[in-house]
């Protein structure tokens, strides 16, 4: 499986349904995201949970 980046297009697809469904995506928490995803690990319900709600802070 390939390495995912800000600028592949698997996550540019994401990154626009987020944007249409009106939840924009911080670089900063796309940039962690990322790195879990591209190290073989799951993002969990949890794990998005505890972002969108430390972002609302």
């Amino acid at each position: 499986m390939s390495k995912i980046h800000l600028e592949c297009d698997a996550y540019k697809r994401v990154e626009k349904n987020l944007t249409l469904e009106n939840f924009p995506i911080n670089k900063e928490v796309a940039l962690q995201a990322i790195e879990i995803v591209n190290e073989g690990k799951s993002l969990t319900a949890e794990m998005i949970k505890e972002v969108v709600n430390s972002e609302k802070v």
